[in-house]
């Protein structure tokens, strides 16, 4: 097995018809939206592709984002022996200089593989759903309801949504590139970004993914820090979930930190079961020569 960096003027293409193949055989996305939007975007990754005979049988996508030290990586193969696998993660740990984490997606060979070597840093639980829901909503006075405006609600989303998500690693950064760049995707929809407002400010927000005709997800899901501890959360889900419902879907997903007992709580109390669960795995720095 040989393996090379990606050329990003060359490579991507190809890399793209891989992970596709990867999904379709799965079901599973290879790569996560963050790292996967590097890939074809900005490119501020490193990518390193593993080949034999000529063909891509593995990709490692390598993303430090700016407001962390510590670099993450997500590896797409179906199959790989552990000799292989082991070369390319050090590939990769020669371009940190850092420690990593590797996320790993379902019960997969890469994810047996971690957890024989590394300690879990984070665990999410996919939860999937029937809607709509039977359970009602309610606005509190003071408060409305209204879909995203593009060009208008950028700088005012994210003030909520980063003071939510202070000092999240992924959710508590996000730039007004950030939103562009998914406003730019075929799967955006201004109507089911559901803004709470209070007077002039975000108190809550819910935005929504479809995947398909009869399946949405709640994208990211957040209140103000002020606005917290008044029942919102409650409503803003059961609110977007019944917009995705009045579009067609029938069934809801959604990614929970087990970190986060209180989110937990609510979805199963909303009828919400497991589907999946990803882990996060943390990579000393120096390895593998300092384990060895």
């Amino acid at each position: 097995m040989n393996i090379r960096r990606l050329r990003p003027g060359t490579d991507i293409d190809e890399v793209s018809v891989f992970l596709a193949q990867l999904e379709a055989e799965t079901g599973i996305p290879p790569l996560g939206e963050s790292k996967f939007v590097d890939l074809v975007g900005p490119h501020r990754g490193v990518g390193f592709i593993a080949e034999e005979r000529g063909s891509i049988c593995a990709y490692l996508h390598l993303l430090q984002r700016e407001s962390s030290q510590v670099w993450e990586l997500e590896v797409a193969a179906e199959q790989l022996p552990k000799g292989d696998l082991e070369r390319l993660l050090a590939a990769a740990a020669t371009e940190a200089s850092s420690p990593m984490l590797w996320w790993t997606f379902g019960e997969s060979e890469s994810a047996a593989f971690a957890g024989a070597r590394f300690p879990v840093a984070r665990t999410l639980h996919k939860f999937v759903g029937s809607i709509p829901l039977p359970d009602p909503w309610h606005v509190p006075e003071g408060v409305r309801v209204a879909h995203f405006r593009p060009g208008i609600d950028e700088e005012h989303w994210l003030v909520a949504n980063n003071a939510a998500f202070e000092g999240h690693l992924e959710n508590g950064a996000w730039t007004v590139a950030d939103v562009l760049e998914r406003e730019s995707r075929d799967w955006f929809d201004a109507a089911g970004f559901r803004l709470w407002w209070a007077d002039d400010r975000v108190a809550g927000f819910c935005w929504t993914k479809r995947h398909g005709p009869e399946l949405g997800e709640i994208y990211v899901i957040g209140v103000h820090p002020e606005f917290q501890g008044r029942g919102l959360g409650r409503s803003i889900v059961i609110e977007a979930l019944s917009y995705l419902a009045g579009e067609g879907c029938r069934t809801g997903m959604l990614y929970v930190d087990t970190a986060n007992a209180t989110a937990l709580d609510l979805y199963q109390s909303l009828g919400f079961v497991l589907e999946r669960v990803d882990r996060c795995f943390a990579i000393p720095n120096g390895w593998p020569h300092e384990v060895q």
